[in-house]
């Protein structure tokens, strides 16, 4: 006895259902990736900097340390500040693809926070020179000592101390982003010395 083949509706009903049931096995593993990309967030985010635990630790005050600038002229790194600014002490290299990244995102930064950009650096005079034609920086703002670096525990870059009008160090890291130089700020006004310690403090917060 010979059995009538399945019609369209037929054909397409059954394609739908097939449909249905593969979406419904699906869902619980998207389900579980979500969970689990939800979890690595939690453990990396925010990006904020890098705080090192060698050198001053934030709280503490940088004591004012006459330097030369790269135009001859004597700079005063850390110590209190006449006109109530704050200072961010950005150190660099021309021979660091990331900091050469970095320091037009922290020119652009400094300038919209009212925040003074001293950059320091170990290369020779002659390679800070062409960073500071490259970028436009003031070579008034620019001191190239290794001495300050050893002092403040600085081993890679680009790092950063963003320092308040007394000299305290609000927060310091590693940075390479916007959102790092931010996260400075943040870390300061939020009562913690880094991003890190408040998402330890709030483990929710991300």
């Amino acid at each position: 006895m010979n059995h009538a083949a399945p019609g369209p509706l037929a054909l397409i009903a059954w394609a739908q259902a097939l449909d249905w049931l593969l979406l419904l096995a699906v869902l619980p593993v998207l389900l579980l990736l979500f969970r689990r990309m939800r979890a690595l967030f939690a453990r990396v985010a925010p990006v904020g900097a890098l705080m090192t635990a060698v050198g001053p630790a934030p709280g503490q005050r940088l004591p004012a340390r006459l330097a030369r600038a790269m135009d001859g002229a004597p700079l005063m790194v850390g110590g209190t500040r006449s006109d109530g600014m704050r200072s961010l002490l950005l150190f660099v290299s021309g021979t660091c693809p990331i900091s050469r990244k970095i320091l037009p995102i922290a020119q652009d930064f400094t300038r919209r926070e009212s925040i003074d950009l001293v950059c320091l650096g170990d290369d020779t005079d002659a390679m800070q020179h062409d960073l500071i034609a490259r970028f436009a920086l003031s070579p008034g703002r620019f001191v190239n000592d290794p001495e300050i670096g050893r002092l403040l525990g600085v081993d890679k870059l680009p790092f950063a101390l963003l320092l308040d009008p007394s000299g305290l160090i609000v927060a310091k890291g590693l940075v390479n982003t916007r959102e790092h130089l931010e996260s400075l700020v943040v870390a300061g006004e939020t009562g913690h010395v880094s991003v890190q310690s408040y998402l330890n403090a709030r483990p929710r917060a991300a």
